[in-house]
């Protein structure tokens, strides 16, 4: 006869909890879930731009981080599995990393209201569904992607394009993350902003270190080069995002501390700002946006602003300053736009993107 202690059936429940754990993990992972920010039920108005009693123009919706965005208990675990087994070994809920954004840079938004954040600190690109709350991470170990610095992506008709700038290469998915093809080897020395002409079906991609735009069609052939180095019409140092709208290129032209706008035979016809130390001047602008009315949202990188210009490029007012309050940045790099006005700027130092709605010119 064989009698077992309180302690061995104890240890031998654990072992087949765990088994069946095991077993359940084998066929249905961990999913990543998300909350989209919202103002709703908020107990405190959120931050507005003009703040009142002027008309307010913008409104702070909050920051989209990753799984952070579902934690509201900082005590709060990842999954039943995770709990389990920081139980088993003794480890507390610090011990269970959250998958976040790291060093976002840039992202857009598809027709279907999925969120692509290109994220090289993570050497990943986040893919946030809003309609499930859920979101995928495309990079090596999840999906066997080698990015090494991914930071701009443009959606080509159905397809996502994703500059790497340490490879030199454009990667190109379909929506599921898998990779169809890639292009720029031996052409681009350190691709950075993307854009895309759906009309004449030509890809821009701002070569940095080259000082030039490479023109592309969509099956990634070189159609053109044009650019150089210098500070006149047409002449670039180091550009960086790019935004096409309207039969229109705009080219932040980093260094030289201004944009150049483009018309379709890719000539230089409005130049915009100039370097300065006052806000709404330029030292190291980034990130370029337009929205339904046509205004310019420009990422101040150096003094950690939102720069707001109308179409004529006249300065209308700012969102930021340095800090990691709401509408704070701390080197913001990316901005983009969805069909909601919504704005998304890339805070790449506080790990997450802002999101502010446009509430309209009127």
């Amino acid at each position: 006869m064989v009698v077992k202690s309180s302690n061995s059936i104890y240890f031998i429940t654990i072992l087949s909890l765990l088994a069946s754990l095991l077993n359940g993990c084998a066929s249905t992972p961990d999913r990543l879930m998300f909350k989209m920010p919202s103002n709703s039920g908020q107990a405190e108005k959120p931050p507005m731009w003009p703040a009142p009693p002027n008309v307010p123009r913008y409104i702070y919706m909050g920051d989209l981080r990753g799984e952070s965005n579902l934690i509201t208990d900082s005590k709060e675990k990842k999954s039943t599995v995770s709990r389990f087994f920081s139980a088993l070994v003794g480890l507390g809920s610090e011990s269970i990393p959250l998958v976040d954004l790291l060093r976002p840079q840039h992202g857009t938004v598809d027709e279907k209201g999925r969120i692509y954040v290109a994220d090289p600190g993570r050497q990943s690109v986040f893919v946030f569904d809003e309609m499930t709350s859920e979101f995928t991470v495309w990079n090596e170990s999840q999906s066997d992607i080698p990015f090494r610095s991914p930071i701009s992506i443009a959606l080509v008709e159905d397809q996502v394009l994703v500059t790497d700038s340490e490879q030199g290469l454009v990667y190109v998915f379909n929506p599921q993350g898998e990779i169809i093809r890639k292009f720029g080897s031996f052409i681009l020395k350190r691709p950075t902003g993307i854009a895309y002409d759906p009309v004449r079906k030509r890809i821009f991609v701002s070569d940095t270190d080259e000082h030039s735009i490479r023109v592309f069609n969509i099956e990634g052939a070189l159609l053109d080069t044009f650019g150089s180095k210098g500070t006149k019409p047409g002449q670039y140092n180091h550009p960086t995002f790019l935004q096409y709208q309207d039969d229109k290129l705009y080219v932040v032209d980093s260094l030289n501390a201004r944009i150049q706008i483009l018309d379709m035979q890719d000539n230089s016809i409005q130049i915009i700002g100039r370097r300065g130390l006052y806000v709404g001047n330029f030292t190291r602008p980034k990130g370029i946006a337009l929205d339904s009315d046509g205004n310019l949202y420009i990422t101040e990188s150096y003094y950690d602003h939102l720069l707001i210009f109308n179409p004529d490029g006249e300065f209308l007012m700012s969102i930021g300053g340095s800090g990691q309050k709401a509408g704070q940045f701390a080197q913001p790099t990316g901005v983009w736009i969805d069909h909601k006005d919504r704005l998304f700027v890339s805070d790449m130092l506080n790990s997450r993107v802002s999101i502010f709605q446009y509430l309209g010119g009127s």
